[in-house]
């Protein structure tokens, strides 16, 4: 875990002093041009994937799967999320909801991004086993939680606007911690159209 939070502190004040040292005006209608075909400098973007995780408090391997819609405000970079975890995909007990602070770099054939900001959690645990009547009766306990959440995120591009890589996630709060790697799809609001002065080909 202090690796994670080492390797995210650094992405993080990298950025902030590349954005501080920048002094180019915030232009909305940005764009650029890249095979053949006119892209949104600035832009939105999906993430969704599964992934495996574990869970400090209860001490076993999870399952998750998430989707991250990362959206910015002129140059600034926001992100609304949410995931669930449990032993398997089909037996989640923990569903959690973010909201995120973000910086992020993007290429022609990167996109990396790291986010923090505050979580809610609602998950339920067992809290003892009883047998009633010959039949297994099991007692749980529900949690209601408000804690942080950071992700990590690095995409390789398959084309400018769509691409596969991973996150790195990490998500507090005062009952449990959770933690884990996913494999996601990516999908960008970049594409503008056919590039300027390009013929358009006859049928």
């Amino acid at each position: 875990m202090l690796r994670f939070v080492l390797i995210l502190s650094f992405f993080l004040v990298s950025n902030l002093k590349a954005q501080v040292d920048s002094v180019k005006k915030f232009d909305p209608k940005e764009e650029i041009a890249f095979d053949g075909k006119r892209y949104r400098v600035f832009n939105n973007w999906l993430s969704i994937g599964p992934g495996a995780g574990y869970n400090s408090h209860w001490p076993k391997d999870e399952k998750n799967v998430a989707v991250d819609f990362s959206f910015h405000i002129k140059d600034k970079y926001f992100r609304i999320g949410s995931f669930m975890s449990g032993v398997d995909f089909t037996a989640a007990n923990n569903y959690n909801f973010h909201l995120q602070y973000g910086l992020r770099k993007e290429t022609t054939k990167y996109n990396l991004a790291a986010f923090i900001g505050p979580s809610y959690s609602y998950f339920k645990r067992p809290l003892s086993d009883s047998i009633i009547f010959g039949l297994p009766n099991i007692l749980n306990k529900v949690y209601s939680e408000f804690g942080a959440y950071a992700c990590v995120e690095a995409v390789y591009k398959i084309k400018y606007d769509v691409g596969l890589g991973g996150q790195v996630f990490c998500d507090f709060n005062r009952v449990q911690l959770v933690y884990g790697v996913r494999l996601i799809a990516y999908f960008s609001s970049s594409f503008r159209g056919v590039k300027y002065g390009r013929a358009t080909p006859k049928k």
